[in-house]
């Protein structure tokens, strides 16, 4: 190993334990202010967005994986009313939202 070159530290616990919890606190914050979003503003979207903010935030704050539950979420807020923007049309999807 040459001189300038700076040895490899491994990180403090402290360090760690900061980061797993920032990762926890943030994702729950996000996921919380995205459902209390939706159901001031959009309380329709409700239907999709509670079981994507339940799956996303499942993987990012229990499991410890962000992307993977951001695109979770994505992928159930986003691409799942595309599959039924047809009956949503119809007025099928406001019969299983009425309550």
């Amino acid at each position: 190993m040459s001189a300038n070159q700076k040895l490899a530290r491994r990180p403090t616990k402290r360090r760690i334990v900061g980061k797993w919890l920032w990762t926890r606190l943030l994702g729950a914050a996000f996921y919380a202010a995205t459902v209390a979003w939706c159901a001031m503003q959009m309380p329709a979207s409700l239907t999709f967005v509670v079981p994507g903010a339940v799956g996303g935030g499942f993987l990012h704050i229990v499991k410890g994986r962000p992307w993977l539950g951001l695109l979770l979420f994505l992928i159930i807020v986003v691409l799942v009313p595309i599959i039924f923007w047809p009956s949503m049309l119809t007025g099928a999807m406001g019969r299983l939202t009425d309550v």
